[in-house]
């Protein structure tokens, strides 16, 4: 019999697929069918790219040099094709526009930050967990993700989490964060792997450079005056913030967690209904992914992915 595309008993869930979840079924469930837009957006292109780009120089345990980073950069493109094959042409551009954001910010980045290299005592780098869960009626499932990093300060546990943004409000974030989903589920799978409660979250921002290039500009001349932007104002396109969170805080997220799951265990099982929420089909970020599906089944415009989270595979 051919196996499932999903089945929560083997793949799991990660909070990303609870956000969507929780943010309208109907979405849920064509991603959970394994259907995805061919095309993508700037936002996560570069996300993906300098993600992919902080985990190498991490690893090497030293402060790049600008070429050293254009190196980086290159190989993730390189690895990026590969596992696009079938990028489409605006796919391409946001690839292209990616690089040259990261080879513009990222030298600068390192210089800016270069206390993580010399400094930060790393536990773990860039850790892939898949933790058992039972819910209290004995069903099976497994929490999963990928946390950017984790590090001791005294004798104490962090997260480090890195986010690629271009609009960020300090103050939106500093009342979210110690209860955001994200965050949450990472902090938890951190106690349970390393039997130690942890203390919180370094929140790490790298600002997208939302510059234009003018249509007299050639891409080198767009580069450099990236880059002088970034100079001038390093504080503006790197910020960090550090969110205590306390055991108590902790427990309350754990109790809604199981909560979070079970109801989508029963939803997935059809014991719960399903609806669509037409407030996600447009929002503040744009149009919903699949839109054109729930509009009017346009199938052509999404291609069937293998696995489920590509997220949790390598670029």
């Amino acid at each position: 019999m051919k196996p499932k595309f999903y089945d929560p008993s083997v793949h799991g869930i990660t909070q990303g697929m609870l956000a969507t979840w929780m943010a309208c079924r109907q979405k849920a469930r064509w991603f959970l069918q394994g259907y995805s837009l061919k095309t993508t957006t700037l936002a996560l292109t570069y996300g993906e790219i300098g993600h992919a780009v902080l985990e190498m120089a991490y690893k090497d345990l030293s402060i790049p040099s600008p070429e050293k980073v254009k190196g980086y950069v290159a190989k993730v493109e390189s690895l990026w094709r590969k596992e696009h094959p079938k990028a489409d042409k605006k796919a391409l551009e946001y690839l292209e526009m990616s690089l040259l954001i990261a080879e513009a910010t990222l030298p600068l980045y390192f210089s800016y930050w270069a206390k993580d290299i010399k400094e930060i005592k790393w536990v773990q780098l860039e850790q892939e967990f898949k933790i058992p869960y039972t819910i209290q009626d004995g069903r099976t499932t497994f929490i999963r993700g990928k946390m950017d990093g984790v590090f001791n300060s005294g004798k104490k546990l962090w997260l480090f989490e890195s986010k690629f943004k271009s609009r960020i409000s300090e103050e939106d974030m500093v009342d979210t964060l110690p209860f955001e989903m994200q965050v949450g589920v990472y902090l938890w799978a951190l106690q349970k792997l390393h039997k130690k409660i942890p203390s919180g979250v370094l929140y790490n921002v790298i600002r997208r450079a939302g510059l234009q290039q003018k249509s007299s500009e050639t891409m080198p001349q767009f580069t450099q005056r990236c880059i002088d932007d970034i100079k001038s104002r390093p504080e503006f396109y790197f910020l960090r913030l550090e969110i205590a969170i306390s055991e108590k805080d902790l427990e309350c997220f754990t109790g809604e967690l199981e909560d979070m799951i079970v109801d989508f265990l029963d939803w997935w099982e059809g014991k719960s209904g399903h609806y669509k929420c037409t407030a996600e089909c447009i929002n503040k970020y744009g149009r919903c992914n699949y839109l054109p599906l729930c509009a009017s089944k346009r199938f052509e415009l999404y291609i069937k992915r293998e696995t489920v989270y590509r997220e949790l595979e390598d670029l």
